[in-house]
């Protein structure tokens, strides 16, 4: 692996209002929601990943969707999520009532068992569902952003090969989709395997618009990202506190509270490499500050005890 090139800008998308607190016990308050989008969106971030239009008697956290959306200050790219085309027609509809919709996630397990356990759907069924969607969201202007989930390795079928991962992103971009995400389910990658799967996947589509989700539940989250962005990665993914994760598709004990690149973390590090991201890192120490005191306890992110480098520690209040 060679030198980061620190003159390429490189977006980070916050997830935390959807990856970050989707399975969490206790619902969190919208107006809680709405003041970390302010924070968020006074640290520089340019791209938020913010609900997810799913049955809240699925996930009573996403109940507010409608609110959190119209939350989002003009000019900020929005992110959400929807599982199938019910969900995609909500999208459509907030998209055209509430607030422009510039990305929709879509999920799509590379391992064929997880998919399954997850979505209730084999690969030849998934692909068949994801079409008419995928068509749908192009036809009013929105970006369909597939992740393809276990992309390194799967709790359930084990390591998950590079060829599996790409053969899923070329289908995907036959049908038109420019935004592919490649995401570390349950923390299997390795620096490695995540520079070489964004090096073939750039070099096969050069206009696609790459994204890397890495998950830290080993401890490699970061080393992961860093090798990814040198690998052609466009957009990095992280949550405040390095809060949520994957929700268990089975009872692996393979996931945890831990799951996600403490975005404090994250931008802190690219700073001192001198990797342009736009984001002011004091003011994300400000923005997790305040998740803290939503969430009654310390999180996950090492800078937020220690501080940034040549700067005192924020004091936290909780």
């Amino acid at each position: 692996m060679g030198e980061l090139e620190r003159e390429r800008r490189i977006g980070v998308c916050e997830v935390v209002l959807r990856d970050g607190i989707q399975g969490l016990p206790d619902f969190i308050a919208t107006s809680d929601k709405v003041d970390l989008i302010g924070a968020i969106h006074a640290a520089g971030f340019g791209e938020l990943d913010v609900t997810a239009f799913v049955p809240s008697s699925v996930v009573p956290q996403f109940a507010d969707a409608a609110e959190v959306i119209a939350a989002v200050p003009p000019g900020v790219a929005t992110r959400v999520l929807a599982p199938n085309r019910k969900g995609v027609s909500r999208v459509i509809a907030a998209h055209r009532e509430i607030r422009s919709i510039d990305f929709c996630g879509i999920p799509f397990s590379a391992s064929e068992p997880h998919n399954v356990a997850n979505l209730r759907r084999t690969h030849a069924e998934h692909r068949a569902q994801l079409q008419p969607m995928i068509m749908d969201l192009l036809d009013c202007g929105i970006q369909p952003l597939v992740a393809v989930a276990t992309a390194y390795g799967c709790p359930i079928a084990g390591r998950v090969e590079k060829d599996q991962v790409l053969e899923i992103a070329g289908w995907l971009y036959a049908q038109g989709v420019r935004r592919l995400m490649f995401g570390d389910t349950t923390g299997m990658a390795d620096p490695r395997r995540a520079h070489d799967l964004f090096v073939s996947a750039k070099a096969e589509w050069p206009d696609a618009h790459l994204v890397a989700h890495f998950h830290d539940n080993r401890g490699a989250g970061i080393a992961n990202t860093l090798a990814a962005i040198e690998g052609g990665a466009d957009c990095v993914d992280s949550s405040l506190g390095g809060l949520g994760g994957e929700p268990s598709a089975v009872d692996q004990g393979d996931v945890g509270d831990s799951g996600n690149v403490a975005t404090e973390d994250l931008v802190a590090l690219l700073a001192r490499l001198g990797i342009d991201t736009g984001v002011d890192t004091k003011r994300v120490l400000r923005a997790g500050a305040m998740l803290e005191t939503i969430m009654g306890r310390p999180l996950h992110s090492r800078v937020m005890r220690a501080g940034l480098i040549a700067d005192q520690p924020l004091r936290r209040v909780v």
